[in-house]
């Protein structure tokens, strides 16, 4: 096996996103400065042995036993199938998935069911999270988001309580915090920090209503049926319903 796909430089691309992801968790934890993190980031890149990359973190190594999940790096745009059935997208409702963007954009709309503990977090990259389409079960699904040098737009179900709770260091944390007269709504918390970057939590209409007002707004095709233009009559457009 040769070029990329090799055993070694996959292990190795496997190993240098660890090491990020361990730099990106000490700056927001304020244990290494911004000049820091952003030489010992771009050391990450250029390494070419897992020696190298070790020993950027070898004083931060801590244990991530606790953090198992799905890491999604990369670009990636899920588009939604409306009429697809809710999916149990991870595997175990005790781990913490984490979705995370590093210097790249995912966007994503899932027939899911969340799990009640998720991680967002975008480092110089930007995320756009439809929660439109997905399933919450009764009582607080909760997610945390991390922002830096990045962005995260995260859009909610306008039929739940949402509790906004952030905080934003030379950035902005947005949203509305927002309860909904059914005792039996599920809750969603989202918890964060926006650190250089912005983070926005807001709410839209359902996907269907959305679609139809732009359907409505659009101009009318020349070749839509049923509609049709009289040349010099003063009455312009005219509708009629046929069989």
């Amino acid at each position: 096996m040769r070029g990329e796909a090799h055993p070694s430089k996959l292990a190795l691309r496997e190993r240098r996103e660890r090491v990020i992801e361990l730099l990106t968790d000490s700056f927001a934890r304020d244990e290494i400065g911004l000049e820091d993190f952003e030489a010992r980031v771009e050391a990450a890149y250029v390494s070419k042995t897992a020696l190298e990359l070790d020993a950027l973190v070898r004083d931060l190594e801590r244990s991530d036993s606790s953090e198992k999940g799905v890491i999604v790096l990369g670009q990636a745009e899920i588009v939604p199938d409306e009429d697809a059935a809710p999916l149990a997208l991870f595997e175990s409702s005790q781990s913490c998935p984490i979705v995370r963007a590093v210097f790249s954009n995912i966007e994503r709309c899932d027939h899911i069911v969340m799990p009640r503990s998720t991680r967002v977090e975008a480092l110089f990259g930007n995320e756009e999270i439809d929660l439109r389409n997905a399933t919450f079960a009764p009582g607080i699904t909760e997610i945390g988001v991390k922002a830096i040098f990045g962005s995260i737009d995260i859009v909610v179900p306008a039929d739940m309580t949402v509790e906004v709770h952030g905080s934003g260091i030379f950035g902005n944390f947005e949203g509305t915090t927002r309860t909904i007269a059914d005792p039996d709504s599920p809750i969603l918390r989202i918890v964060g920090s926006a650190i250089f970057a912005s983070v926005v939590v807001k709410t839209l209409p359902p996907l269907r209503v959305q679609r139809l007002v732009e359907q409505f707004r659009s101009p009318p095709s020349s070749s839509s049926s049923g509609l049709n233009k009289r040349a010099g009559s003063s009455r312009g457009w005219h509708i009629s319903v046929g069989t």
